[in-house]
């Protein structure tokens, strides 16, 4: 192995990016590791119709492998694999490449490789295009070979190079052999770059190096990209993910010559290795027998955000790398026995006061992680990383501390065993709140010393598997009474989700005057499905019923004798035990979960309400009811005078959905006659629904369907809609001048005069600038006011200069503008008192407006427009 300094830690602060780096070893930070992945269709056949690089070679077959980033946040990750997909071929600086994409989906194009054309610190000279069906032509100032990425999640895109492009040595695993790489280095012996790509791995090198480090080292590419591939498949198992679950995107391994201060690194879409390190990457006896630096690069690219909390960055990712260590280098020590790991962690185990975010020793720490892989095997890391997938991101944990208490009670999950005195040992720190829901659980807690396992000792917990009465399909529940008479008997099937509750005629117990026992299901939103109190002295009949229950609803049992005379039974392991007088149950996708509490019903929880609005005599001139679940507000407007003593606004009813338009909005006046009226409007999660009564104190009711509740709502109130029902707001969401879809710019000159009316529409993504005909204002002999657009990547897709006393003529044109695009305007009169109406921003959605002044830049964003000056 190399020396191990190479592996230390330091952290790297960037204006644009974090990286996670190895300089002269690991280097550390946070959260821009890589991602690459495309696949090409197989062209050529044999090395000789590459050299003459025919027409049908510059044919690729794009799969549609998914949108990196929707992926990364699909697994929960910090960072996404690469969109490429290959071509071999160079574009130079400022060189056309004509494309013609086939069919009707649009498709990227890159030209440029991050890392090796540019350093970490300037993806910004890597140029992405969109193509759109038809012929393209695209070029960049900067040159760099060419890829595609299909953003579509499934099928193909047809593409074609029909001019421009140099070829390139492109080895393709399946396709070509050592002698063909051999042959394609013999003749491009200048090319830009090398290109190897596997099923699941690319590289990106220079020439020089792969002459060097790959052929020089007797390396079969054939082997070396099997290998590599190898090694991804082994992190995707630790990932949880199968052969189809996984994102088919390619990890890139790039040769990085721009960062000499850098030894690895891993940031969006690739993992780098500067000058030489790529050694460790070419030769296939480094990479399999001291590959730890690949390894770790390529586990950075899997890290899952929500439990990687504070200084865990650099020692998370390394389960992936120990897991591809532990299957390649069987016959010699493992990495955590060769930096003395073990030694140092029982060492700090012996400690007082332990704070384990205080371990300044990566490897230290990452002994804590392995431990719970040797005492619950190999399906406890697979385990964690689908719990947090299937986690709704709404609960996903977004400080250091949450983070950190929800790994304990995640990692106890899947154990199936409490581990609050294993991560007290470590000096994690649980909460009360945590050591509570972890008891809640009700898994047996740990007593085996697993905090004393090594590779080469593993100790396993006391119960292997954490059998539990809890976890199960099918349970049971027998209430009892006088002579252990068993009055009620419940069998609840989880699969089906079915309980059956069996009542038997008699009576339960005589000495007991008053309820003995009690069923009650609730579900999730606090309805009340199923309710049966029993008494002690009352005879009882015999009954049979099926009762709905299914995960997230939840189950409580009462019994006054219930230490003796109440059990729980499993089915599924045949365990029992008694529940006490009293016990609670939330059903889960593991089984059942012991709570404190039912959880409460409100008025406001459910997915049918209603309002009624009343008048004079109690006159009902209007009737709402909502349907959460159709996403239907049916509204009935009744005929008739509401209140003749009020000239005025008696009542209103509103609804905005959550970026403050208006969908629906009626305004009741109390003397006026009101027509019959019906009308349906759509209302879904996240909508705001407002009411006005000048009477609501005893004239204006809500009432929740599902159970009954109501109250008045006063003279106001505003709701909005969530995932339970309603809740409460003091306001309605105000929308600015800057959020929404559609926006227009108002340009006027001399005697405001319109010179210039620009109408954006953020969803066709299309910008629409009409110049009328004339003299803008003859005051002026230089640039009057001008418009401008400007892409993502820095390229002027329209720019207009307009000359004051200059005769303009009639002008209209379509320009394309998308998320992440620049729109800047100027007027010399922008600013001025008297006239600062002659250049206006008017949000065509919600009608606000402001004044542009002299000069404003925006940026499009998902929600609308965002000034950036």
């Amino acid at each position: 192995m190399r020396n191990n300094s190479k592996y230390k830690t330091r952290k790297i602060l960037a204006a644009t990016a974090t990286v996670t780096m190895l300089a002269t070893g690991m280097i550390s930070s946070s959260d821009v590791f890589a991602e690459e992945r495309q696949q090409q269709k197989k062209i050529s056949t044999s090395l000789q119709e590459e050299k003459s690089v025919k027409l049908e070679n510059r044919t690729y077959i794009v799969p549609g492998k998914g949108d990196v980033e929707a992926l990364k946040q699909q697994e929960r990750k910090s960072m996404a694999f690469s969109p490429y997909e290959p071509t071999g071929l160079y574009a130079k600086p400022n060189e056309q490449i004509t494309i013609n994409v086939e069919g009707n989906q649009n498709i990227q194009a890159y030209i440029g490789t991050y890392s090796y054309d540019a350093s970490w610190r300037e993806d910004s000279k890597i140029k992405s295009f969109t193509l759109k069906p038809g012929t393209n032509t695209i070029q960049s100032p900067n040159g760099g070979m060419i890829y595609f990425y299909n953003k579509q999640q499934g099928g193909t895109i047809r593409t074609t190079v029909t001019t421009g492009g140099t070829t390139t040595p492109f080895f393709e695993l399946g396709k070509h052999t050592k002698q063909d790489l051999i042959n394609m280095l013999d003749q491009y012996p200048n090319a830009h770059a090398v290109e190897l790509k596997g099923e699941r791995v690319l590289i990106t090198a220079s020439p020089a190096r792969v002459k060097k480090y790959l052929l020089g080292s007797n390396t079969d590419p054939v082997q070396l990209l099997k290998k590599m591939d190898e090694a991804t498949r082994i992190q995707d198992k630790v990932a949880g993910l199968s052969e189809e679950q996984v994102d088919k995107h390619y990890i890139h391994y790039v040769e990085e010559n721009h960062s000499p201060d850098y030894y690895m690194y891993a940031t969006s879409y690739r993992t780098a290795y500067v000058g030489d390190a790529i050694q460790y990457v070419l030769d296939i006896n480094k990479f399999i027998k001291d590959g730890w630096g690949p390894w770790h690069e390529a586990g950075h690219l899997r890290q899952q955000s929500p439990w990687k909390f504070y200084n865990m960055t650099e020692v998370q990712n390394n389960i992936y790398s120990l897991s591809v260590e532990k299957a390649f280098t069987s016959n010699q020590p493992f990495r955590l026995q060769q930096e003395g790991a073990y030694t140092k962690a029982f060492q700090y185990l012996e400690q007082s006061n332990k704070n384990y975010d205080e371990i300044s020793d990566a490897f230290v720490k990452l002994v804590m992680l392995w431990q719970l892989q040797l005492a619950y095997g190999e399906d406890f890391y697979p385990k964690l990383h689908q719990l947090y997938r299937d986690m709704p991101s709404n609960e996903l944990p977004q400080t250091d501390e949450t983070k950190k208490q929800l790994f304990m009670i995640s990692a106890s999950k899947v154990a199936k065993q409490n581990l609050i005195p294993f991560f007290e040992k470590w000096g994690l720190r649980p909460n009360n709140d945590t050591i509570q829901k972890v008891t809640a659980l009700g898994y047996p807690v740990l007593t085996a010393e697993i905090w004393k396992g090594t590779d080469s000792n593993p100790i396993k917990p006391d119960m292997p598997n954490g059998i539990n009465i809890l976890e199960g399909k099918q349970f049971a529940w027998s209430l009892k009474g006088i002579s252990d008479f068993e009055f009620a008997k419940i069998n609840f099937n989880k699969s089906t989700e079915e309980m059956q509750v069996d009542l038997k005629t008699g009576v339960p117990h005589h000495y007991f005057n008053e309820t003995y026992a009690s069923i009650k299901v609730q579900n999730a939103s606090g309805k009340v499905v199923y309710k049966k109190d029993i008494y002690g002295n009352k005879q009882q009949s015999a009954e049979s019923q099926k009762v709905p229950v299914k995960i997230g609803d939840y189950i409580e049992l009462t019994h006054l004798e219930g230490l003796h005379r109440a059990t729980l039974i499993n089915v599924d392991n045949s365990k029992q035990e008694s529940f006490g007088k009293k016990a609670m149950y939330e059903v889960t996708k593991e089984g059942l979960k012991k709570v404190e509490k039912m959880p409460e019903v409100t008025i406001l929880d459910g997915n049918q309400f209603a309002w009624s609005l009343k008048g004079i005599s109690d006159f009902e001139f209007a009737k709402i009811n909502f349907n959460k679940s159709t996403e239907e507000m049916q509204v009935d407007l009744k005929a008739g005078i509401p209140h003749h003593y009020f000239n005025e606004t008696y009542a209103s009813i509103k609804v905005q959905n959550a970026t403050g338009k208006v969908v629906y909005k009626k305004d009741i006046y109390g003397n006026k006659q009101q027509n019959a009226e019906s009308q349906k409007v759509p209302v879904k999660v996240g909508d705001y629904i407002e009411l006005t009564h000048l009477e609501g104190v005893h004239r204006a009711t809500f009432t929740n369907v599902d159970n009954s509740k109501q109250e008045s709502f006063g003279k106001k109130v505003m709701y909005e809609v969530t995932k339970e029902g309603m809740k409460k707001v003091e306001k309605m969401p105000e929308t600015t001048v800057l959020d929404g879809n559609q926006f227009g710019w108002s340009l006027k000159g001399y005697s405001d005069r319109e010179i210039a009316k620009v109408d954006y529409n953020r969803a066709t993504e299309k910008m629409q600038v009409k110049l009328e005909a004339g003299v803008p204002h003859s005051y002026f002999n230089n640039t009057y006011a001008s418009i401008k657009v400007q892409n993502s990547s820095g390229s002027i897709v329209y720019n207009k200069e307009i000359v004051g006393n200059r005769q303009q003529t009639a002008e209209s044109q379509t320009v394309p503008v998308k998320v992440g695009d620049y729109i800047e305007f100027t007027h010399i009169e922008g600013e001025a008192v008297k006239e600062k109406t002659r250049a206006t921003l008017i949000n065509l959605e919600n009608n606000k407006q402001e004044y542009i002044g002299k000069k404003r830049t925006y940026q499009v964003t998902s929600t609308g427009l965002n000034k950036i000056d």
